[in-house]
């Protein structure tokens, strides 16, 4: 590079110089031939971006592409995954589409343990006895993993997939061994026990919101000619945001089509009973012992009496919930309150080293 730069500098002139004052000041004077960031850079063959073709062109004329030069950069190193893969290899479970099935109706079978997917945290009792996990790896939510013995399995999985309904305990997969089943779902944190147990009494619009749900899902197992033989409040489910669902699919069998039956509407009047008054009389019988907490709500009491007389649920819906609005979310205050306030058996044993 030719550069040629001179600097004149006050400093250091003598007083008594000849040179005139309107000069003396810091002069810089560059001779800028032959800097290398004003000449024409040359082209180089690799870095040319292609020009579009003509319009005229024809397809496939004109248009010639260039790699793009790249540096060696050494590969970067591969990042290992945060879940350590244990047992059998696993099978790819996609929705069997060519065969006709949905994805919501199509139930994924594993035959490996859960613990390789799961981690247990503690058990509890929450309409049976339950396996409270959080996943190893993806999203860290807390998912419930029921056991079956395993000459139930067959029976358990078929029931599994023949049934669909949000007032219904839903099941994402299930996991198959040579001993057990295990079903795995979402967490539901209480029970209608848990209501039970705690002080709070619900009102009437609370009751209609759950026994809505309730019906809801025994009208759709009914109509699948499913039998529910253990329904009572220990086998309902809900969460903290009011929803409601049937639970205890090892308690169901297939009922004959046909005609609602009085063993069909009696679970009604059981659920509903205990929830009015914490407690269900002896015998079979129906009734309330302290009618003064429900003077204002008739309909309330007009739904339990007709649970022992009505010919169908679609009549027993129009004496309670048809009167009375209601909305999942009239039920979060309590189902926080009976969280805090009732307790819960739980089993719980610290991890080992």
């Amino acid at each position: 590079m030719d550069l040629n730069a001179s600097l004149i500098y006050m400093d250091g002139i003598p007083s008594d110089s000849n040179i005139p004052t309107s000069i003396m000041r810091p002069v810089t004077r560059i001779e800028v031939e032959g800097l290398p960031f004003l000449s024409q850079p040359t082209t180089e063959p690799q870095s040319v971006v292609p020009s579009p073709p003509e319009p005229n062109s024809k397809p496939g004329e004109g248009l010639h592409f260039t790699r793009l030069a790249k540096g060696n950069a050494p590969p970067s190193p591969v990042e290992r995954s945060g879940k350590i893969i244990r047992g059998q290899p696993r099978a790819l479970s996609l929705p069997k589409i060519i065969e006709g099935k949905t994805a919501a109706s199509d139930l994924i079978v594993r035959k490996e343990s859960p613990w390789d997917t799961c981690e247990k945290i503690f058990e509890c009792d929450l309409a049976g006895t339950v396996a409270v996990c959080v996943r190893r790896s993806g999203r860290r939510a807390l998912c419930a993993v029921r056991q079956y013995p395993n000459k139930q399995a067959d029976k358990i999985i078929e029931t599994l997939r023949s049934i669909h309904h949000k007032n219904v305990v839903s099941v994402v997969e299930c996991f198959h061994t040579s001993n057990s089943l295990y079903t795995l779902g979402k967490h539901q944190p209480l029970t209608l026990d848990h209501i039970v147990a705690c002080k709070a009494f619900p009102d009437q619009q609370q009751l209609a919101a759950i026994m809505s749900q309730f019906l809801d899902g025994l009208s759709y197992l009914i109509a699948k000619n499913v039998q529910h033989t253990s329904l009572n409040c220990s086998s309902i489910l809900m969460n903290l945001d009011g929803e409601v669902q049937i639970a205890r699919i090892d308690c169901c069998s297939i009922r004959p089509p046909g005609k609602i039956q009085s063993s069909d509407l009696a679970p009604v009047g059981r659920v509903m009973m205990e929830l009015m008054q914490k407690y269900v009389k002896d015998e079979g019988v129906v009734g309330l012992d302290n009618l003064d907490r429900w003077r204002s709500s008739s309909a309330a009491i007009e739904f339990l009496s007709a649970t022992t007389s009505a010919s169908s649920l679609e009549e027993l819906k129009k004496r309670l919930l048809t009167e009375t609005r209601w909305a999942t979310g009239d039920l979060i205050g309590l189902a926080w309150f009976a969280l805090i306030s009732a307790r819960t058996f739980y089993s719980y044993t610290p991890p080992s080293d």
